[in-house]
This record gives C-alpha cells, structure tokens and sequence, in this order.
C-alpha cells in the first residue's frame, strides 16, 4: 500500500465492522489492500459533529499528486462511483476518495452521537447546508497527508451542490464536475459559489464538467444557467437526448459517459491516460 494512505490509516480511526463495498474495500487496519487500495475510513468529526465514512484509494507511484473527490446523490451512497473509480484506478491510477455525505450510507452518526438518517432533515435548509461541510471535510485527506496539489471534486445532482458550495473557493480545486446539476437543490445555490470559483486566481488552470438528460428540464436550464456565467472557465456540457434519467443513472445508461467523465478528470489533473486502456 501506498506510504501516504498507511500515514492517512494511522492518523484516522479505522471504520469498526464498517460494510465493505466497491469490491473489497477494508478497514485501514486490515492485511495490505495493494498499491492502490481501497482503505475505508471514518474521518475525524466535522465542526458540526459528524462522523463522515469514506474509501479512498491512492494514485500510481510516480505518478502526477492530484486526486479526484467523489460526493453521491440524494438518497445514494459512496457505492454509486464504483464505474468511475474502476476507470481512474487503471494505469496510472490516480488518487481517490468516495465520501458517504451526512445521514446517507454509514455516515449516520450526528452531533450528540445520535442516529440520523437523511429523510429527517426534511425541508429544513440549514440542515442541508451541512453538506457542504462534507465536502470540506473530504479533501483534507487528500491535499494534507494525501499530498495532492491539485483536486477534482465530481458531484450528482446534491452532491454536485456540496461541491459547488463547499469547496469552489478552494485554490486546489482546478475542476468541477456535475452529473444533473441543479441551481438550488435543498436550498444550496450553486450561482454565488460558481462566481468565486471563475474569478479566483486560479480560474485559468481551472474547468466545468455537466451533463444532463433532455427530459430532466431543471437539470438542463441549471446547465445552461452555469455555463452563460462560467466566464473565460473551459465549460464542457453535454445534453443527452431521449432520456429523463438523473443522477448517475444517466452515466449508467452508457458506460460511453462514465469513460468521458474520466478522461475529463484525468485531464484536468494532467494525468495522461494509458496507451494500453
């Protein structure tokens, strides 16, 4: 295993009898995973008192230090990835870390020490906002003991949200992607976060991924909406016709798009994909 992600297993709490998931993820204290993982992880409290789970898998030796952040959708958990994080775990690897956000998949445990699952926030939006706390709290174990200089955080329909919320100020996040985006999904706007991450002084390494279905009608304005106020950031986009499908559903109806999404993270980190793939 990777010496940075043996580092990452000793700093955080191993996850006690946590499920094993994306084809055998284990506790960090269990026998060497290989090179590239998978470790699974219970990351250290957020400032609000949550108990985020998350696996992560480490890049290829030698290879470029950027590493892509997974957020799931409502109701979803870390499992959803597992097309894309096959696609970026082929040579070179690049770093990974798929996050379970607040009240979804074993990130049950709330301020207090208290069991709360997603469907008790309700409407109320200053749970929701919560979420992107979750983000924040996903890249520090990549930028800090995981070492990477640059991060793409990928999001679908509310994670795409925390992502936009909770870390477009990020000087380390040179790309953002987002399957079904929405402009206020729970209550979370993603226009104010957009203008931070287009004007930062960064902007210029930086870029947008979205896709959306034809018939998912919100999905497909808030794309138009994020792209008309992108600026000079590269936008890619795309609208997939005949299709209502929202969420990675949409990626699964055509592994075409799961390796598109791929290609675009690897070239925003500027890790060149193999000849052999």
């Amino acid at each position: 295993m990777d010496l940075r992600w043996t580092a990452v297993a000793a700093m955080l709490a191993a996850t006690p009898g946590c499920r094993g998931m994306l084809g055998g993820a284990r506790d960090a204290g269990a026998p060497d995973a290989g090179p590239t993982g998978p470790v699974t992880l219970r990351l250290p409290a957020t400032r609000d008192g949550w108990q985020l789970a998350a696996t992560l898998w480490s890049g290829a030796p030698g290879a470029p230090t950027g590493a892509v952040l997974l957020l799931h959708q409502l109701g979803s958990d870390r499992d959803e990835w597992r097309p894309l994080v096959e696609r970026l775990q082929r040579a070179p690897a690049v770093m990974v870390l798929a996050l379970d956000l607040r009240g979804h998949g074993d990130s049950v445990q709330g301020p207090t020490s208290t069991h709360q699952r997603w469907e008790e926030f309700g409407d109320d939006a200053t749970r929701w906002v919560g979420v992107a706390v979750d983000a924040a709290a996903g890249l520090r174990p990549l930028v800090g003991v995981g070492g990477a200089r640059t991060v793409v955080a990928i999001g679908s329909s509310l994670g795409g949200s925390a992502a936009f919320a909770g870390l477009a100020s990020e000087p380390r996040v040179v790309g953002l992607g987002w399957v079904s985006p929405g402009l206020a999904y729970r209550g979370l706007d993603a226009v104010a976060p957009l203008h931070e991450f287009v004007s930062a002084p960064t902007a210029a390494r930086r870029s947008l991924w979205m896709i959306a279905a034809e018939g998912d009608p919100g999905s497909t304005a808030a794309m138009a909406t994020l792209a008309g106020a992108a600026g000079s950031v590269p936008v890619v986009r795309t609208v997939v016709a005949g299709s209502d499908a929202h969420g990675v559903a949409l990626l699964n109806a055509d592994p075409a798009r799961w390796d598109a999404l791929d290609r675009w993270a690897r070239d925003a980190l500027g890790v060149a994909r193999s000849s052999a793939r």
